[in-house]
């Protein structure tokens, strides 16, 4: 699943702000974490 294909479910399924800031951080976390192997 990609980013947007998730960012879609979690609008359709009710987007409620609590389900969009969890989604919304566990992305940006995978991203710093995958920077940061990359770098190291």
């Amino acid at each position: 699943m990609t980013r947007d294909e998730w960012i879609r479910e979690y609008k359709a399924n009710g987007g409620s702000w609590p389900t969009l800031v969890g989604v919304y951080a566990v992305i940006v976390a995978a991203m710093v974490l995958s920077g940061y192997l990359m770098v190291g």
